[in-house]
Order: C-alpha cells, then sequence, then structure tokens
C-alpha cells in the first residue's frame, strides 16, 4: 500500500502486482484488507471465487484516487493490488486445466488479472536481461550492489529505446543488429562497453602521454575499427606469426655474424618485436607441445615445463637446452649466407 501512495502521489505512477496476505489480526485502514485463508476455508470455495475492495485516496494537491485490493481463488489463493484498473469485475474469466480433464474449464476472474497478465511480460523479461548481462560484483559493500542493480535497469531500458528507434529507421544502421534473435543483445552490451572505455580513455588522454594506469609498452596490432587505438590510427593490421625464409642475422660471442634465411643448429637469444633482446625466460614451448594430451590446465601445464629465453632465430619459437636437439619445427641448413 505504502509503494501504491507513494508511486502515485510522487511520480503519477499507476501500478498492478500481486500482494501476499498475512495473518494480522490488528489492521489499520490502509492495511491490505484480505488475510491469508485458512486450508478449511480454501477447501470450501470453489475455483474463480473472488472479492474486492476499493479506497479513496487524495494527494497533498488534492487530487482523488484508489486503491483496490482483490484476493482471488485460483489453484492458491491470490492477491492483487492495483491503481490502474479499478472497478468491479464483471464477466471477466479466464480457461485453467484441471485434472483429469482433456478440456479446460471457464472460471470467473478478476479485471486486475486481466492487466496484471497483459504487462507482466515486460517485467520478466527485465529480470531475466539483469540475469543473463548483468553488471553487478560480488561484494559485502551493500551500496555496491544497489548501484549496479539500477544500472542494469538503465542499461535494458536504453536497449528497447535503441531497438525501438532502429525499427522506426532512425539512429545508427548499424542499430538494426541488436534486434537479431542471435546474438543482438550481446553485441549491444559489447558495443556499449567498447564505446565507454573510448569515452573514458579519451577524456584521460594527453597529447604527449598517455594515462598513468594505461600500459606504457607499444601497441598491440588490431583491427577492429573500433577501440580508441584503431579509430585515431594509432595501430592497425592484425598480428600473424612470422613466416620461415626472412633474412635474419645471428651474432656469436666472439662478433662474427652470420645471415640466413633457413633454420639452423644454433640456439641463439630471441629478440622482442620492438628489436631487443629477451630478458626474461618463460616456459619452453616444445615442452608445452609435449603435454597435448593432457588433461590439465593451461598454468598447470605452463609450471611443469622448462624455462628459456634462447630458441631458433628462425622460427622465434622459446626452446630450452633439453628439448634442442629434438626440436620437431626444426629445418636442417641447407643453404647459409654468411657475411
Amino acid at each position: 500500500m505504502a509503494l501504491a501512495k507513494h508511486f502515485f502521489e510522487k511520480y503519477r505512477w499507476t501500478i498492478t502486482g500481486t500482494f501476499t496476505p498475512s495473518d494480522k489480526k490488528a489492521k489499520s485502514d490502509e492495511d491490505f484488507p484480505f488475510r491469508r485463508l485458512s486450508r478449511g476455508a480454501k477447501d470450501s470455495v470453489k475455483r474463480g471465487w473472488k472479492r474486492e475492495a476499493v479506497i479513496k485516496m487524495k494527494t497533498p494537491t488534492g487530487k482523488v484516487y484508489y486503491i483496490q485490493a482483490t484476493t482471488w481463488r485460483d489453484k492458491k489463493q491470490v492477491c492483487f493490488l492495483s491503481t490502474n484498473e479499478v472497478g468491479f469485475s464483471d464477466g471477466s474469466t479466464v480457461k485453467r486445466h484441471t485434472r483429469r480433464k482433456a478440456t479446460r474449464d471457464t472460471i470467473d476472474s478478476p479485471r486486475a488479472r486481466d492487466d496484471y497478465a497483459e504487462f507482466f511480460n515486460a517485467v520478466d523479461r527485465n529480470d531475466r536481461d539483469s540475469y543473463d548481462y548483468s553488471t553487478s560484483i560480488r561484494t559485502n559493500r551493500y551500496y555496491l550492489r544497489i548501484f549496479c542493480w539500477g544500472l542494469d535497469r538503465i542499461i535494458h531500458c536504453l536497449y528497447i529505446v535503441v531497438v525501438e528507434l532502429a525499427k522506426l529507421d532512425l539512429g545508427l544502421k548499424v542499430w538494426k543488429r541488436y534486434s537479431q534473435k542471435n546474438g543482438g543483445r550481446k553485441r549491444f552490451q559489447v558495443d556499449l562497453g567498447i564505446a565507454l572505455l573510448n569515452y573514458g580513455i579519451e577524456l584521460e588522454w594527453d597529447d604527449e602521454n598517455r594515462p598513468r594506469w594505461m600500459r606504457q609498452s607499444e601497441f598491440v596490432p588490431c583491427d577492429c575499427k573500433s577501440c580508441f587505438f584503431c579509430l585515431k590510427g594509432m595501430t592497425c593490421g592484425v598480428e600473424h606469426r612470422r613466416k620461415k625464409g626472412r633474412q635474419v642475422t645471428i651474432q656469436y660471442a666472439c662478433g662474427s655474424r652470420r645471415r640466413t634465411n633457413k633454420c639452423t643448429t644454433d640456439r641463439v637469444l630471441l629478440k622482442l618485436k620492438n628489436g631487443e633482446d629477451m630478458k626474461y625466460a618463460d616456459f619452453c614451448e616444445m615442452c608445452m607441445r609435449q603435454q597435448a594430451g593432457s588433461d590439465l590446465s593451461f598454468n598447470v601445464k605452463k609450471t611443469m615445463c622448462r624455462k628459456s629465453k634462447f630458441g631458433c632465430a628462425q622460427c622465434q619459437e622459446r626452446i630450452c637446452n633439453v628439448c634442442w636437439p629434438n626440436y620437431d619445427r626444426h629445418q636442417q641448413d641447407n643453404g647459409v649466407n654468411d657475411s
């Protein structure tokens, strides 16, 4: 009752919803007028039995409105509270299945049930949307959970508005794909997240320096055409595996150099993409391939591998000294160009 009053007096919103009755004996004038039926009372009335009560209310500005309470016997006792459809339920019926009957029976129903059945699908879809695409996090701070709940409601309403605008040929053409049943809602969530990231980066981005919370190393190749770095032309292309056959230079400890376009038997210190020598050793890639048939996770396999920062200059794979003699992707150097 208090919620129905608050919504109408403050926002002029009308509601229709279900209500759980109680056995409270002491009731005020604005309490729900019907109690919970006992087991004997429910068995003594047939399906379709109903009782209705209306209370006249006034807003602080003097506007008159009505709140209707209804109790109805369906398979169980169902109570409705409504400020939208108020009035006597005359001639309203609904069909229900009955045990051991092939056809459905027609029983009386309150008008609040018709109003509830017309719009409750939107409420269920809203809750399901929040379950599938929730922004909430596990935390003991209750106010963050409340904030995330409100954010989920806003995102769902925004999605509905965007889809309706796309149906009317308003807005961007890319919005039409959000109405597709196969992944349309997921695309909207992903695009919205990328747009928010782009906006946040643009606020913090300096023409000279990157934000402190951003990685300061070289840009990773990307060709999505939607992230901040692609839109600003800071990175392009897709990272591919280096092809064999290019000219590489091998430098020995004595100072001599050797150029070749094929694999060699020399295990050398590998270089990073920026041309600098690799400083830290990582797992041996051949040790990892030898565990391909195992059911262990990647991190567990990684701990079981030996580490190395040396390997083949042509293949650019880290190979430990134990696996080097039996390197499975190694090719014999048939032609070598020295310089």
